[in-house]
Order: structure tokens, then C-alpha cells, then sequence
């Protein structure tokens, strides 16, 4: 340590903190509809379905634009992809903000997924170049401090911003913070930020043939659907099939992030002491268990079920990132997190909230936490019978 300069010792924590704004923008972008989904489907007319649809719509955009990240971060580095992706992400709201019909609410939903999808593969690429191997567990809890910080926050400004300036100002708010997230990132995010691959088909078919791989993207999937698909669809599914009112539901989400923000802080250190492979499966037997319960429960129980329910599923993701750097080569590991990440967005993001939006519009909305739980289990099953993943 003592041979480096304080500009070396520095600027890594600098990066580190301006990604974790970044993803904190990307994630608020896109979860700040769920708790503004009642009174959408209060003014627009919204089925659950429909509200289903939505975060469908995000994860379709998202995961296109990730997989076609690489010809971007490969031709203005990583740095000002980020700094695109944020500016996108700050259009689509403002489009949104004055939708008049659900169209025009779709393509404002498209722009935001879009530049949401163009934030990870250079976001964590510049992890695993900035941050030593010992430390990268730590690094990657850090920055999910970002995501879960939204996640906890995006219910609170509803429940602040929406009496004084409607669901459409809550929007121009967010698109605010947004740009001035662009601009920050682009003044002291750039430099040295590198430069990612173009995706071909010859790489993306080396990826999809690695079993490691395909199982990145079933625990993925299994740990987004927990975390943000449930949090997609719980305020619809608990104000129109349990009668709880928008406030009380808003705060009960709010509630349910404040256990995991406060796990991150020792997630690191959890992760190197029991290993990768023991967190994922952990992890993800718990919220099983408490996402079939959601499903089956009533009254206090309930509120109990929804608030520990993703409690544990933050410490994972910290485990399983660091655990897919080391899938494939380094050189296209851009494209690798590009293709494990679509495809867990696109069916924990996506699929899942829309399955859960059906079967409540069916009368079956317990079912679907039911068969999410499973999927959550069968995770489990694939990551014993492939012991190569997350070994140290």
C-alpha cells in the first residue's frame, strides 16, 4: 500500500461511488411504477395484467438494450455509456410524466428500460477492472447498496411527492435526479473507465454452451423475481385482492427494504466466511419459503411475510456477481454479464410480474407466489448439481 499514490488509493472509491448513484437512478426509474401502479390503474384504467405489462415492457427494452451494450461502451468506453444510459433514462420519465394514454406510457416505459439496460455490463466490468479480487465480494455489496437504496426510497417519495405534485410530477423529479447523475458521472466517472467488446455470434454461442452460465441466469432470474418482481406486483395485488389501502402498502414496501440495506453493510464479510455457494443457497431457501407464504397468508401474518420476504435476497446478489466473473473469458466479460443479466431481468422482471399480474386477475393470486417459490427451489437444485459455480 505503501507504494501507491493517494490518486490511486482515491479514485477507486470515487468510481465505486459514483456507480452506486448510477444503478441507484436505474433501478428508481423502473420501480418507482409499482408504487404508483394504484393510482395509474385508478386514472388510466389499468388491469393487473396491464400493470403486469409494464414491467414487461421495462425488461423487453432492458434486455435488448444490454445485449447491445458492447457496440456502444466498445466505441465511447464505459464511462460514457453510463453517462447515455442515465441521460435515457431521465427522457423515457419525462415522456412519461405526460402520457395521456397507455401508448405513450409504453414508450416512455421502453426509453427508461433501455437506458437501464446499458448501465450493467459496463457498470460491472468496471468493478472487476477497479477492484483486487479479495476485495471485489465487498466492492459488489457496496454498489447494491444502490438498488436497494431505490428500492426503499421509491415508495417513500410517492407517499411524499404524489399529494403535492400528482404521479406525473413525482416523474419529473426522478428525470431531475436523473440528469444531474448524467452530468456528475460525466465529470468525474469517465476517465479511465476502459473500453467494452461488441458482442458477435460466435462469442454469445461460447457463452450460452457454459453451464455456469446458464445457471448465472436461473439464480438470477429466481433472486430478481423475489426482490423486484414481487415488489412489481405486491402493491396492486395487495390493495385490489386484500384491501389494503395505497399508504399502508407503500409503507409496508418501504419497511421491507430496510432489513437487506442494513445486511449489505456485512454482506462481504458474511460471503467470505461461509463461501458463495452456501449464501446463494441460503438465501434463496429463505425467501422461498416466505414467498409461498405470501401467497397463503391473511391478515397480520401477512404484512409480517411481505416485509421479511426479501430481507436476505440482497446479501445474494453480491455472492452470485463476483461469482460470474469468473464465467468465460475475461476479455468479453461485458457480454457475458450482458447475457446472464437479460435474461435475469427478462424473466424476473419481466415474466414473473406478469404471471403474478394473471393469476390475480384469475382469482389465483396465491398460486403464483406458490409456483415463484418452486422456481426459487429448482435454483437451488441446479447450483448443487453444478459444484464448478461460486467455488473460491
Amino acid at each position: 500500500m505503501g507504494s501507491m499514490t493517494p490518486q490511486q488509493i482515491t479514485r477507486p472509491l470515487l468510481m465505486m461511488s459514483m456507480l452506486v448513484v448510477a444503478v441507484f437512478c436505474s433501478m428508481a426509474a423502473r420501480v418507482i411504477f409499482s408504487p404508483l401502479m394504484p393510482t395509474l390503474q385508478r386514472e388510466m384504467g389499468i388491469t393487473l395484467a396491464t400493470a403486469g405489462s409494464v414491467f414487461l415492457l421495462i425488461s423487453i427494452s432492458y434486455g435488448a438494450a444490454m445485449l447491445f451494450s458492447g457496440f456502444l461502451s466498445s466505441r465511447v468506453g464505459h464511462g460514457k455509456a453510463i453517462v447515455v444510459a442515465l441521460g435515457a433514462i431521465s427522457l423515457g420519465l419525462l415522456v412519461t410524466a405526460v402520457a395521456t394514454s397507455f401508448g405513450l406510457l409504453a414508450a416512455g416505459t421502453v426509453l427508461i428500460g433501455a437506458g437501464a439496460g446499458t448501465y450493467p455490463p459496463s457498470g460491472l466490468v468496471m468493478i472487476n477492472t477497479l477492484i483486487p479480487i479479495d476485495r471485489r465480494s465487498t466492492a459488489f455489496a457496496f454498489h447494491e447498496v444502490g438498488p436497494n437504496l431505490a428500492l426503499l426510497t421509491a415508495p417513500l417519495l410517492v407517499l411524499v411527492l404524489e399529494p403535492w405534485f400528482s404521479w406525473r410530477g413525482v416523474l419529473v423529479w426522478l428525470a431531475a435526479v436523473c440528469a444531474l447523475a448524467a452530468a456528475a458521472f460525466l465529470r468525474w466517472g469517465v476517465r479511465g473507465s476502459g473500453t467494452g467488446a461488441a458482442p458477435n455470434l460466435s462469442t454469445v454461442g461460447t457463452i450460452l454452451r457454459l453451464r455456469t452460465a446458464l445457471l448465472g441466469m436461473v439464480i438470477l432470474s429466481a433472486a430478481l423475481a423475489g426482490v423486484q418482481g414481487v415488489y412489481a406486483i405486491l402493491p396492486a395485488y395487495l390493495v385490489t385482492e386484500h384491501g389494503m389501502s395505497p399508504g399502508h402498502v407503500n409503507l409496508l414496501l418501504a419497511a421491507s427494504r430496510v432489513a437487506g440495506i442494513v445486511l449489505l453493510l456485512r454482506a462481504g464479510a458474511v460471503i467470505n466466511r461461509i463461501g458463495r455457494r452456501r449464501t446463494i443457497a441460503g438465501v434463496l431457501l429463505f425467501s422461498a419459503a416466505f414467498t409461498a407464504l405470501i401467497g397463503l397468508a391473511r391478515g397480520t401474518p401477512l404484512a409480517v411475510f411481505v416485509v421479511a420476504q426479501p430481507a436476505l435476497l440482497t446479501v445474494l446478489f453480491p455472492a452470485a456477481l463476483s461469482s460470474m466473473a469468473a464465467i468465460g473469458e475475461a476479455g468479453y466479460q461485458n457480454v457475458t454479464y450482458s447475457l446472464i443479466i437479460t435474461a435475469g431481468i427478462g424473466i424476473g422482471v419481466g415474466i414473473a410480474p406478469t404471471v403474478l399480474g394473471v393469476f390475480g386477475d384469475l382469482g389465483l393470486g396465491w398460486a403464483g407466489f406458490v409456483l415463484l417459490a418452486g422456481y426459487m427451489l429448482g435454483a437451488v437444485g441446479f447450483l448443487w448439481s453444478t459444484p464448478e459455480f461460486g467455488q473460491r
